[in-house]
């Protein structure tokens, strides 16, 4: 590797990059880039807790809460009480949340595939197998 590649360089401009693209196609849905994870994450598991939501995103509790409360008054989403843990709230996602998954499908999609444009099967196999190994050797630590 040459002194002027980096891997956090290259890997900071794709994510600031896809950042804009997908908030500006979120936009005219209220819904931030942000909250486009935890939909996600709650259309497959529903009824989860917020705490639960922040360590699978692998964000501070401050931060999920902002995204939660902004999901909640956009309804895409509800609170409800724990019922073993009244300190604790499920969030579940309404039908308003669930028909956006869909179009939320679709930006991700579009992105991803302006990102690979020009580049072969042989190619995107191998490129998705060298960054699973990068993110092996990120995350041994944690």
């Amino acid at each position: 590797m040459t002194d002027n590649k980096s891997i956090g360089r290259i890997v900071s401009c794709i994510h600031r990059h896809s950042g804009i693209h997908i908030s500006k196609q979120l936009e005219p849905y209220n819904i931030g880039r942000g909250q486009l994870h935890y939909l996600m994450i709650l259309n497959n598991k529903d009824g989860i807790n917020q705490e639960y939501l922040a360590e699978e995103l692998m964000m501070d509790k401050a931060t999920s809460a902002r995204a939660i409360k902004k999901l909640e008054d956009e309804g895409f989403i509800t609170r409800k009480r724990d019922d073993n843990d009244h300190r604790a709230y499920e969030i579940y996602i309404t039908d308003k949340g669930k028909n956006m998954i869909p179009e939320m499908r679709k930006v991700l999609k579009n992105w991803s595939q302006k990102l690979l444009d020009g580049f072969t099967e042989e190619e995107k196999t191998l490129l998705f197998d060298f960054l699973e190994r990068i993110e092996e050797n990120a995350t041994e630590d944690h």
